[in-house]
């Protein structure tokens, strides 16, 4: 990527992040679930079906296998959606198109799970993956219409780069190898400059759930009114938390966010570099909120700091993503932005230190 050349530091930590992570040719290194013998099964509630992850001459698939009706459905996986933290989708395509695999990979537990949209029990390949979805999962992908339908190009570049946020940057490289010296970054989009509105637009993209669209997927470009490209969500509908869930509608109802002229997602996250310790977060608070006049003080005293988080925003239940499977029936929890005081958390917390 030319981008690296001039901002090797940042490009390196950005490089380690989920976004830049985010889909992914399928490979050895990119694929998180295990092929080995033992490992690889997908077993259902279902006699006789189950699925079995194979890799073949350094390519990897999935079948599908039914033993009492003597079939069985095998689909390349040809690329990877997710960074793995949490877990990830697989794609295969068929004519064009892209469609999901039925069985993804869980991180938590280590296991193969019924991807999101399949009913477990079922040898079903068909759920096709919408331009939408791709959008937010790559930088860009190449649509081509022909006379009956849509299709996909090969022409694609997977994974968040640079330049989802900051525009394309090739007039900026061609312009700074003959001005070495310009700093200002004169044909490039510095999202550091936009107004709270812009700020929050570029993460809405893919952070704002489900819309729908005014223009063609992969056209926004950063600094541009997202209105204009997606419908705003209607006032009467409550955002949520989940993984496809409307984090920046959630934010924006905060009274944090309404007590600020300035906080946006980048008040706290800094994408450039992965953000997993919660302690960094919690000190973005203290820029405004003095522990002292905490009406809880003096019951949570030291462990203020690292439930800070966890009391205010916490973790909770996803509708989106279902673990089915014949030992297991849970659901993931997503961290919600809607900043604000959840009593039965509080309670919760301060449970577990009396059990100290």
């Amino acid at each position: 990527m030319p981008c690296k050349a001039c901002h090797e530091t940042i490009f390196n930590t950005f490089a380690q992040t989920a976004h830049f992570k985010t889909s992914a040719e399928a490979t050895a290194q990119s694929i998180k679930g295990s092929f080995t013998e033992g490992h690889n099964l997908l077993r259902t509630r279902a006699d006789g079906i189950y699925f079995k992850m194979e890799r073949r001459k350094g390519a990897f698939y999935q079948t599908g296998v039914d033993s009492a009706q003597s079939r069985a459905r095998t689909e390349r996986i040809d690329l990877v959606v997710g960074s793995g933290r949490r877990g990830q989708s697989y794609l295969y395509w068929r004519n064009g198109l892209l469609f999901e695999l039925p069985v993804s990979y869980l991180a938590g537990i280590d296991q193969w799970i019924n991807s999101p949209g399949y009913t477990d029990g079922e040898i079903d390949f068909a759920r096709v993956i919408v331009p939408r979805c791709l959008e937010c999962h790559s930088t860009s992908f190449k649509l081509e219409q022909d006379r009956r339908a849509l299709r996909y190009s090969r022409d694609y570049e997977l994974g968040i780069a640079c330049e989802t946020c900051h525009g394309d940057g090739h007039q900026h490289v061609q312009y700074q190898a003959s001005h070495p010296a310009e700093v200002r970054g004169k044909y490039i989009t510095n999202p550091a400059r936009f107004s709270r509105d812009r700020k929050l637009d570029n993460c809405a993209l893919c952070h704002s759930g489900p819309r729908e669209q005014v223009r063609p997927p992969f056209t926004y470009r950063p600094g541009e009114r997202l209105d204009d490209y997606l419908l705003p969500a209607s006032d009467r509908d409550a955002p949520i938390p989940d993984v496809h869930g409307d984090q920046v509608g959630l934010l924006r109802r905060s009274k944090c966010f309404r007590s600020s002229a300035t906080m946006s997602c980048s008040t706290c996250h800094n994408v450039h570099r992965p953000q997993r310790d919660l302690a960094p977060f919690a000190s973005k608070c203290l820029a405004c909120h003095q522990t002292s006049q905490h009406p809880m003080a003096a019951k949570i005293g030291a462990r203020m700091i690292t439930s800070c988080i966890d009391c205010h925003m916490p973790n909770q239940r996803s509708n989106a993503i279902q673990i089915n499977t014949p030992a297991r029936q849970s659901s993931l929890s997503f961290r919600s932005h809607a900043i604000g005081i959840y009593p039965e958390v509080a309670a919760t917390i301060l449970q577990s230190g009396k059990e100290r």
